[in-house]
């Protein structure tokens, strides 16, 4: 191999000065920009210097348009900023540099410039989505990793020594999308696809480690389905083959040292024997040295070396480990490179052991964080079915947090994790429908910039790239915002100390269903007060709530004379639902309030917060009814009630009123589509309404009835 030349660093530095002259003259041109490009680029790769890599990619983007399409040298530039985005992606974990490499590399595809393999382009833009669909979780992106991986193979000669590989990268490809739909015949189409790619490799290839590491992780994925010993030992033994075999990477060299580390400590679970524990930590700790800080592989080895740590704390009760993994899951949760979702899940690890210490300040900032990085998961850059998607496997979140912090005694911090993470997409909502009348006052231009992504956010982009570009301009300038004297807390989560104001009009109760324990977190005169629900569990909420909307789906089916007696059971049902409801969760929270519904005019005012299967419920309607029912023991009896999706809803709807006269839509639906029942009242309450609202402020109409909601466990 012949050696690299040796470049004297002070003619370098001349030289580099003489072309940042040469580009900035009046004659300059985009051939002039390249050569600054590629000068800023060999004293980085001597010296390091991050800001000539900046730089560098700056030169690069002046250039790239000046070489039309059809020029020859377009292929050549424009792959050229494509690889400097991807070197500074690796270096810092910018997703903007991801982004724009994955434009650039689409370009190229579409474009298909002569002497370019567009096998090679396809190959490429399949790995730099899954690093995006690791990280955001686009389902639009994780089509296309499937899509360009499989043009990828089929692109490419079965005798070529690359269609091994691009057949292993097809697998890792399957098994994302096994991911998604968790179907056997999914990971099964996957291993077969990474047996294939492996007895199709010659040994002497450079990809022979990773082509066998890959096979290894999809065994030991289905070992973890089926709990088959023999998957386990072969991804093992894959591992080590690869750790054997690839000593030329040092990065893919620790992402199989921190794969066999998993799997020995699985088999540790498995059959107890302890030098598998221990072998796995001296692994996962040399895959975490050879990982540079920010590449978001490290996120993961910290991971498995906190989760195996934590094991080893079990097995020998060493203080040490149980230190050092509390250390590393911090690292972990602040990470800014390591995945969001992976973020998450190891702040819940870290909350759980720091409150079995006994550290409620670390247990609550780990949940805090969990929490905030709900916004992230579901970042608003995402279509919305991959924002929902986001969110489906951490459903109840905010709730299990808010439970943690009452059993910690820390109310206020419990109703502030309800408020940022029940309603999601909804807080995202009003986020892009804030007043920015105030800040337009101090910063006109930053204003203009937020309208502009704001006019097409709101309107739910279809354009992928286009979404994701008025996202990252949203965030970019809220970060300038928030950099402005006086605007440090511009769009952040409401702390309690403004939240309690919520409540100066009346009470605003959170009814908290998580697993562990179900409470009304009561907010009233600025302050919060428990109400333990102790007859209501998760269990019993979401029994009800199904019964409830499948007796509503039931009843529609029966619409006629006829069926009187279908109609009957129905509405006893729902007279026992609103019993049951009333005795286990509201009438409680009344009690405690005082307000017993004595005579006395105007019956105060609540406003209802239900989270999980009570949002299913008519809270609202809770009650005893029949004959003779005491009109005191229901809700409408006691209080005006309302329902608010959070006290920043409340402080938002007061501080901006609507000064409109106040008008009233009313649209009747008497016979329904079949599938919910009919409402036999419905003209006479329309004529009542007639009656009494003035023409001009009442607008009226007949419609369909939507279909039923189904229960989610929330």
């Amino acid at each position: 191999m012949a050696s690299r030349p040796v470049v004297d660093p002070a003619r370098l530095d001349e030289f580099v000065a003489r072309q940042r002259a040469l580009s900035a003259g009046p004659a300059a041109g985009p051939t002039d920009m390249m050569r600054l490009a590629e000068a800023l680029v060999t004293r980085f790769e001597l010296a390091g210097r991050p800001e000539d890599l900046d730089d560098a990619i700056a030169a690069g983007r002046r250039a790239q348009p000046g070489f039309p399409a059809d020029h020859p040298r377009w292929a050549e530039v424009t792959g050229r900023l494509r690889q400097l985005l991807s070197v500074r992606h690796r270096l810092r974990g910018t997703p903007e540099d991801l982004d724009e490499t994955i434009a650039l590399t689409r370009l190229l595809i579409t474009a298909r410039p002569a002497r370019v393999e567009l096998a090679s382009l396809l190959d490429d833009l399949s790995g730099l989505l899954t690093t995006r669909y690791e990280r955001a979780g686009a389902i639009t992106d994780l089509d296309e990793i499937l899509k360009a991986s499989r043009q990828a193979v089929n692109k490419t000669a079965t005798h070529d020594p690359d269609w091994a590989s691009r057949m292993a990268n097809l697998a890792m490809a399957l098994r994302l999308h096994f991911l998604r739909t968790d179907k056997d015949a999914d990971l099964d189409l996957a291993i077969h696809t990474a047996e294939v790619s492996v007895e199709h490799l010659d040994p002497g290839r450079s990809a022979y480690g990773p082509v066998r590491s890959n096979l290894g992780v999809l065994l030991h994925a289905r070992f973890e389905r089926s709990g088959d010993r023999d998957d386990l030992d072969g991804a093992i033994r894959l591992y080590r083959e690869a750790v054997e075999r690839d000593a030329g990477d040092p990065l893919g060299r620790s992402v199989v040292l921190s794969n066999l580390a998993s799997a020995l400590h699985d088999r540790f679970e498995h059959a107890g024997n302890d030098a598998d524990l221990d072998e796995a930590i001296t692994l996962v700790r040399r895959a975490v040295d050879l990982t540079p800080p920010h590449d978001p592989a490290m996120g993961r080895h910290l991971t498995n070396l906190s989760n195996i740590l934590l094991r080893r704390h079990d097995r020998d009760g060493a203080d040490a480990d149980l230190a050092e993994a509390l250390e590393v899951l911090r690292a972990v949760v602040f990470s800014t490179t390591a995945a969001p979702r992976l973020r998450l899940t190891t702040a819940l690890v870290w909350a759980g052991t720091a409150e079995r210490r006994g550290d409620a300040d670390a247990a609550l900032t780990a949940l805090h964080t969990a929490v905030d990085l709900l916004q992230v998961i579901a970042w608003h850059g995402l279509d919305r079915v991959s924002r929902e998607s986001a969110l489906e496997n951490v459903r109840g979140l905010a709730s299990v947090a808010a439970a943690v912090a009452v059993r910690l005694g820390r109310l206020e911090n419990a109703v502030e994790m309800l408020e940022q993470g029940t309603s999601v997409l909804w807080g995202q909502s009003l986020r892009l429908r804030s007043d920015l009348s105030e800040l337009a006052v101090t910063a006109p231009e930053l204003v203009d910039r937020l309208h502009a992504a704001r006019r097409g956010l709101d309107g739910d982009t279809a354009d992928d790239e286009e979404r994701t570009r008025l996202s990252r301009l949203w965030d970019v300038t809220v970060q300038e915002v928030r950099g402005l004297p006086g605007w440090t807390d511009f769009l952040t989560p409401v702390p309690f100390d403004r939240l309690r104001h919520a409540s100066d009009e009346g009470p605003v109760v959170w009814l908290n269903v998580a697993e562990d324990r179900c409470d009304a977190l009561v907010v009233a005169d600025g302050q919060v007060t428990l109400v333990p629900l102790i007859g209501l569990s998760h269990e019993s909420a979401l029994e009800r709530c199904n019964t409830y909307l499948e007796s509503l789906s039931y009843a529609a089916q029966f619409r006629g004379p006829k069926d009187f007696l279908v109609r009957e059971r129905f509405r006893e049902e729902l007279v026992d639902m609103l019993a049951w409801l009333w005795d286990t969760v509201t009438e409680p929270v009344l009690d405690a309030l005082g307000f017993t519904g004595t005579p006395a005019e105007p019956l105060p005012r609540l406003w209802w917060c239900p989270t999980g299967p009570l949002t299913f419920l008519p809270v609202h309607a809770a009650g005893h009814y029949g004959s003779g029912a005491d009109p005191t023991r229901s809700v409408p009896g006691r209080v005006v009630p309302s329902y608010v999706s959070g006290l920043s809803a409340l402080l938002r709807a007061r501080h901006n009123p609507d000064t409109a006269p106040a008008r009233v839509l009313a649209v009747g639906v008497a016979e329904g589509d079949g599938r919910q029942p009919t409402l036999p009242e419905v003209r006479q309450e329309l004529a009542g309404l007639t009656a009494v609202v003035p023409p001009e402020r009442l607008t009226s109409g007949r419609g369909h009835k939507p279909p039923a909601p189904r229960c989610c466990g929330r």
